[in-house]
């Protein structure tokens, strides 16, 4: 069964281009949920759509406590992102100047999420001959990205075919001994400066939302933070403005936090919002007329939350990584297993296989080498979990 992976990898890269190659930003998913819906009805499996857009898959005859296999369908890129696929030999339109080194595939969204998909299809199809296909759901989802928010995993994990699973397995990560058991929380926030504008020279003087802006974005870069647990804040968007000689009307940045632990999430959120407030008070002293109030907006908040170490699914898969000659690590990290610890349901996250690099950049890459030895250990985790189900 497991050869399949090695005698098909050449088809599972071809696979993982296409995929890649179907835009997919945040919210607009469908082209790719297209694709991913045919090749799992081909398989013989009931396949429907719920509504946020998840692909469902099952066997016509399920168990009714299924096995989810997931991987997202969404990336980071928005539509305007080209995704065109740069292999090796070719021209890098992605590294200007450069030509793809040998066995490296290039383009925004190559592995994270195609890898995933890819590697999710690979397993489905080799699994189709076994018995252990009863047992399964296959889940394709919606919106895990950045303000996504877990949109389709929460929606399936909440619903009562998610809360009937005994086990959650996303694919989405790179490090074939790693096995993430640990959800790690995040906030995320828009920031919006606001004012009532003007001339740069006729109404110098008036409150600037890019200085209240800078001035908090200042004191955020000085927030110490514990290495462990390990606790991280992020500014990922800065827009505002329309033209060089006119006060902004406003400035905004979305900031991303993010800590293995509840309490020092809570801690940094704190000191983020005080921050906030501290540079629009700044700007107030400076130049007060014409301020509006500064509006923060949530727009994430993933749960953080643990599988247990000695539960059946972290025992199967540790025992999975070992059998292909790797000690595995536990290890913690921000994908849909929140949503699914969230609901009360064993979840963890696994490798897609292969090498990659520079997740979320438009410089990332994929090397397929070796990526079988993932396959087969996500494979053998299902299977184990299956034989036990069964008996």
């Amino acid at each position: 069964m497991f050869a399949a992976f090695d005698e098909h990898a050449g088809a599972i890269l071809d696979e993982q281009i296409a995929i890649c190659e179907i835009p997919a930003p945040t919210h607009q998913e469908q082209a790719r949920a297209d694709y991913v819906h045919r090749q799992l009805a081909a398989l013989g499996l009931q396949v429907q759509r719920d509504e946020v857009g998840n692909v469902i898959a099952r066997h016509p005859d399920p168990s009714p406590n299924p096995i989810v296999l997931s991987a997202h369908l969404d990336t980071v890129f928005g539509p305007d992102q080209p995704v065109g696929v740069a292999r090796p030999g070719q021209p890098n339109p992605y590294r200007s100047g450069e030509i793809v080194p040998e066995r490296e595939y290039h383009a925004p969204g190559i592995s994270d999420a195609a890898a995933g998909l890819a590697a999710m299809l690979a397993v489905a199809r080799v699994l189709s001959a076994s018995d252990a296909q009863s047992h399964m759901l296959y889940l394709a989802t919606v919106g895990e990205e950045g303000r996504g928010d877990l949109r389709g995993a929460r929606q399936f994990c909440n619903a009562p075919l998610g809360r009937s699973a005994r086990a959650f397995i996303t694919i989405d990560h790179s490090d074939p001994a790693a096995i993430v058991h640990s959800g790690i929380g995040s906030r995320r926030y828009n920031v919006r400066y606001r004012s009532s504008g003007g001339h740069s020279w006729a109404h110098f003087g008036r409150y600037n939302p890019a200085f209240a802006l800078a001035a908090a974005s200042d004191r955020l870069a000085d927030i110490r933070v514990p290495r462990s647990p390990r606790t991280t804040y992020n500014i990922g968007v800065v827009q505002g403005g329309e033209t060089v000689n006119a006060i902004p009307e406003l400035a905004q940045m979305d900031i991303d936090l993010r800590s293995e632990s509840p309490a020092e999430l809570d801690r940094l959120d704190a000191d983020v919002q005080e921050i906030i407030q501290r540079g629009h008070e700044k700007e107030l002293r400076r130049r007060g007329a014409g301020a509006l109030d500064p509006v923060v907006t949530q727009i994430g908040d993933r749960p953080a939350g643990t599988t247990p170490t000695d539960s059946a699914l972290v025992l199967a898969a540790c025992a999975a990584v070992e059998a292909e000659d790797l000690r595995p690590r536990l290890i913690a990290a921000s994908t849909d297993a929140n949503a699914a610890i969230a609901a009360g349901i064993p979840a963890i996250a696994m490798c897609w296989g292969g090498r990659s690099d520079n997740q979320h950049s438009v410089r990332e890459w994929f090397d397929p080498t070796d990526r079988s030895r993932s396959l087969r250990v996500i494979a053998r985790t299902l299977l184990d979990l299956a034989e036990s189900a069964a008996g």
